[in-house]
């Protein structure tokens, strides 16, 4: 009786089954005629349940077999030494480490609007239906009795939560936005805390002696903040914006955020100067930057704070001029000089290697020197690092991460 119920209700009930689990499910029909009896009225009565439990479980096997892989991994760091006592044969402290963690996929299977997920180690269930054109309605709810549900359209939008049938718990959050004429963008946003957001944006709010004003104002609870823009292109490919914006909920002119920008062309790389702050505080910064011998060179020059601020800087990468991947970055800042190599390439059998070196000579009153290097093979199932700094013991690292 089970096995012709499957028969049935894998043709009636799943009628998009793949070839290959309609002959998985024949090939268990077979195996249930013989080893069921003769007179079984009790299996006629279950065999709907065994049904769906069989198609449920091959469905999922023939998905899994064709869906994303889940990844099994696992490492273990220490100093060097501790290995010796693996050749005493303790290998706890290693294999503790060692033991392999797994991170599943997400499980679906949807049809029609409908789906049922494992995600997490949590059962979701959810429903899409379109209600017209424009408008999509999604619900979801997991095994814990939490949901949400949403209705979104082209212009507007409704968020809403809940657990169970708990009103207490429920909560929600709409926004709407739309383009008015001569006024901007305009977006309302509230919930069921009675926030609330209203923003209107103008990108192009009027034209004055050829710079170009933009605007935007925002409403909270809290208050109002507005900001208004200008930029303009000068001669000689000078470029400047400028900026004033007020907190929110403060009108005072004084405590407004004021921001400056020049940008311009200059021997084949771009120079910045920014300006910020208000009445009571300014930063100022300027930077030069441009491609030099393969490389990008950068000077900044900041003052914030009362405190000076520099960094000159030199990098560049090594691809297709080294064998493998290199690279390297020098400079000095107002902490000292640094620097860092980078090399990594394929030695064979399909090993990797990776190395990388970084230093810092501090030139405050500690005048201290920090140096720190790690290398590392892997292949495509594991890989092990050896790595050192200045002041510190060296550490292995050792792990595998894999696709199963």
């Amino acid at each position: 009786q089970v096995a012709q119920a499957i028969r049935y209700e894998a043709t009636a009930a799943l009628p998009a089954l793949p070839q290959p689990l309609v002959r998985s499910l024949r090939r268990l029909r077979v195996r249930l005629c013989a080893m069921a009896p003769r007179s079984a009225p009790r299996s006629r009565a279950v065999a709907p349940g065994l049904l769906v439990l069989a198609a449920l479980a091959a469905s999922l096997v023939y998905l899994g077999s064709l869906g994303p892989a889940y990844s099994v991994k696992g490492a273990w760091q220490g100093q060097p030494s501790t290995l010796k006592d693996t050749v005493k044969g303790d290998f706890g402290s290693v294999m503790e480490g060692l033991e392999p963690k797994v991170s599943f996929p997400p499980i679906a299977y949807h049809r029609e609007g409908v789906a049922l997920s494992v995600e997490d180690g949590r059962l979701n269930a959810d429903y899409t239906a379109k209600l017209d054109g424009d408008t999509l309605l999604q619900l979801r709810m997991n095994d814990e009795q939490e949901w949400r549900a949403s209705l979104r359209g082209e212009d507007a939008s409704l968020r809403v939560r809940g657990q169970g049938a708990d009103l207490d718990s429920l909560s929600w959050e709409a926004a709407q936005s739309s383009s008015v004429e001569d006024v901007g963008d305009v977006k309302v946003e509230f919930n069921s805390d009675k926030e609330y957001n209203l923003t209107v944006v103008r990108e192009m709010l009027a034209r004055i002696a050829g710079a170009e004003l933009d605007a935007k104002v925002r409403a909270t609870n809290a208050g109002v903040t507005g900001r208004l823009g200008a930029r303009r292109e000068l001669p000689g490919g000078v470029e400047a914006s400028y900026s004033v914006e007020n907190p929110v909920g403060v009108y005072d002119l004084a405590s407004s955020t004021h921001r400056g920008r020049l940008s311009a062309a200059v021997a084949g790389g771009e120079a910045v100067l920014q300006v910020e702050g208000d009445a009571s505080s300014q930063a100022y910064e300027g930077s030069y930057v441009r491609d030099l011998q393969g490389g990008r060179a950068g000077v900044r020059l900041s003052h914030k704070g009362g405190a000076l601020g520099y960094n000159v800087s030199y990098a560049r990468d090594f691809d297709g001029v080294l064998e493998g991947d290199a690279g390297v970055h020098v400079g000095i800042d107002e902490d000292g000089v640094y620097g860092k190599v980078r090399a990594s390439r394929e030695v064979g059998q399909g090993l990797g290697a990776d190395y990388e070196a970084s230093a810092r000579f501090e030139t405050g009153e500690d005048r201290r020197l920090q140096l720190q290097h790690a290398l590392k093979l892997s292949n495509k199932l594991g890989y092990a690092q050896l790595a050192h700094g200045s002041g510190e013991a060296p550490r292995l690292r050792v792990g595998y991460e894999f696709n199963a």
